[in-house]
């Protein structure tokens, strides 16, 4: 139902298949009215931008022209939508007025009699700083009629995907309680209800919060909805948390208050009017001047400014989509979060649980690590970098700083003499770049300005625990031992010892100790290509742009060899095993297990069960993801293996 296509952060773009009807995530689905001579903004115009709306059945429910109607020629035609089309259940005006004229029974069964795409539940949205007490008492009944919600699906066989939604007030434990018993009743889509008052408030602290808790205890092949999330200065930083849905009225009850939205916040019509042009080139405002959208009636004025907020609305999601793909998604977060205070005092709440997102961030990405402050040193890239340290075979090291006029890579602007010494060279963002790796994303792909010293400092804590880590496994030598220890050394083969280093960095163990082997050089860079065995047959190839050791047939067969199971493994069943040893792809649903440590875009082996090499590519799915997907693509295989 669910697969993924490109990947960034917790974020991805994928595709969910809804009984035949595609829609690409992250996406986000304007609030149409039931009621087509209600709706502003004609179903027409929305037709172009989107391939998914959300209306409200219970609204439908209660208003008898629309109920008979609906049921009559369903919903698709009531709206004039011929694609996918979500409902809200009635949760939002349970909300609002504490009761609704309709049981969680009978809005499920309509949902399904009038042909919605993806119903709802008639879950009890409970709000933020409720006692504890009544937080529980709502999450019980939720919890309740999801589960009768379920078996009413599964006994009637109903064709409608369903929202099963999370909800727990402002009590992390009990929105963790949430996902953990919603996930067991395997809902469509999960979305994470009851956080609208908390944005109003500007109470993003703990939008993360119950965003990243709920994501961290809901199946991972499942898409998640943020329920009530519109305003585009927002999506990155949500998409960066694992959210692939969003609706809102808010294009609509913005432009009713003569309320202009942009990527980074909102304006008032009223400040703009004597600009000579808008801040943005959409086609509402490149046909109308601010003064002229102005003076229109007020109710021209509030369909078209409508429309200017869903453009903005849709390029904001696109601008996510792109970063996603490019790989710079965090970047894009840490510029929007800078669009108000407390929005990136929610960003930096992020840093508590980089053990789990980095689980889930790309080891490669297309483009470099850009710094843009301090919140930087604290993304998963560093959090990785940090703990791969420790997987190099110290003996002997050298700690040292170098001139910040000395560009990266490092190796190829000092004059040092190769030794089996390591030399690690302090940096403020990722605490040590070792010299021998010093190639390998992200420690020369990353640009970052002159530091404060406040900024400095903030490394220095890991320095100090690395080097009492560092001390208890390898000689540390200040530099008088280190010049006399270089002095005594006559040959040393610097490549073999890089390659090693990067071995243990990439894959956690030096594969080639026991071979002989060659490199190649670029003959216009000087820069390592291959590794070659004693009889020039290639068994790495090194990327250009990550520096990466790929490995061919003869490289997959050597990591197998060296590699204890499971480590760096897919297991596939009997089923897959033939294709995969022709070199085709590996789909998720032919994985029965795998190493769980796997990181999106890692080199990995293909095997059977009884640990028979069948192929080797590239993981696009993590250790977690790979046992829960059902669909798409788990290892993009670079080559099948037949003997």
């Amino acid at each position: 139902m669910f697969e993924i296509k490109y990947r960034d952060a917790l974020g991805r773009v994928g595709i969910l298949n809804i009984n035949g009807k595609k829609i690409e995530t992250p996406t986000i689905m304007p609030v149409v009215h039931p009621n087509p001579k209600k709706q502003v903004v004609p179903i027409d115009f929305i037709k172009k931008l989107t391939d998914v709306i959300i209306t409200n059945s219970y609204i439908t429910y209660i208003t008898k022209h629309l109920r008979e109607l609906a049921l009559k020629i369903g919903i698709h035609k009531l709206i004039g939508f011929d694609k996918v089309i979500v409902t809200d259940s009635g949760s939002f005006q349970l909300g609002v007025y504490g009761d609704v004229k309709v049981s969680p029974r009978e809005i499920i069964e309509f949902q399904e009699k009038i042909g919605v795409d993806v119903g709802t539940i008639l879950d009890i949205p409970t709000p933020p700083d409720v006692d504890k007490e009544k937080a529980e008492k709502d999450l019980e009944e939720t919890l309740k009629r999801a589960k009768e919600a379920v078996e009413l699906k599964k006994e009637k066989n109903f064709r409608m995907l369903l929202n099963g939604t999370i909800q727990g007030s402002t009590y992390i434990d009990l929105r963790q309680k949430a996902a953990k018993e919603m996930s067991k009743l395997n809902f469509d889509i999960y979305p994470i209800g009851a956080v609208v008052p908390l944005m109003e408030s500007y109470r993003y602290r703990e939008v993360v919060e119950i965003i990243i808790n709920s994501k961290m205890n809901l199946p991972t092949n499942k898409p998640v909805h943020l329920f009530g999330c519109g305003h585009p200065m927002l999506f990155a930083l949500a998409v960066a948390l694992g959210c692939d849905l969003f609706d809102s009225a808010a294009y609509i009850l913005y432009a009713k208050d003569d309320r202009y939205l942009t990527e980074r916040g909102t304006l008032h019509l009223e400040d703009l009017k004597d600009l000579k042009d808008f801040p943005c080139s959409c086609p509402i405002c490149t046909e109308y001047k601010p003064k002229e959208l102005y003076n229109l009636d007020k109710k021209e004025r509030e369909k078209v400014l409508a429309e200017h907020n869903l453009y903005v609305t849709f390029e904001e999601m696109n601008r996510v989509k792109e970063a996603i793909k490019e790989g710079s998604l965090w970047e894009l977060v840490e510029e929007r979060v800078r669009a108000h205070p407390k929005l990136l005092e929610g960003y930096r709440v992020l840093k508590n649980y980089m053990y789990y997102i980095e689980k889930f961030d790309p080891v490669t990405k297309k483009t470099a690590f850009f710094y843009s402050g301090i919140e930087s040193m604290f993304r998963p890239e560093v959090y990785r970098h940090k703990k791969r340290l420790k997987r190099l075979k110290y003996d002997k090291v050298l700690i040292t700083n170098i001139s910040k006029s000395i560009e990266k890579p490092y190796h190829e602007h000092l004059n040092v003499k190769e030794t089996d010494v390591d030399i690690l060279i302090k940096n403020p963002i990722f605490g040590f770049i070792p010299y021998y790796i010093d190639t390998v994303y992200p420690l020369s792909q990353h640009e970052s300005p002159e530091f404060y010293d406040f900024e400095e400092k903030v490394g220095e804590e890991f320095q100090r625990e690395f080097i009492d880590w560092l001390k208890k496994r390898a000689k540390i030598l200040d530099i008088r031992e280190y010049n006399q220890y270089i002095s005594l050394v006559d040959k040393f083969d610097g490549d073999r010892f890089r390659i090693k280093r990067m071995l243990e960095y990439q894959y956690g163990k030096d594969v080639i100790e026991d071979l002989k082997i060659k490199v190649v050089r670029s003959k216009n860079t000087g820069r390592l290509r291959q590794v070659l065995d004693e009889n020039d047959n290639i068994l790495f190839s090194i990327r250009s742009h990550d520096n990466f050791l790929i490995p061919t047939k003869l490289g997959a067969k050597l990591l197998w060899e060296k590699l204890e199971f499971p480590k760096y493994r897919v297991v596939v069943d009997k089923e897959a095993e033939p294709f995969a040893r022709e070199g085709r792809n590996v789909f998720a649903k032919f994985v029965i297990d795998c190493d769980d440590e796997i990181r999106p875009y890692e080199e990995v082996l293909v095997v059977n069960e009884d640990d028979d090499l069948l192929a080797y590519g590239t993981a696009i799915l993590n250790g977690i993801e790979m046992k829960e997907f059902n669909y798409g693509l788990a290892v993009k295989v670079r080559g099948g293996v037949k003997d």
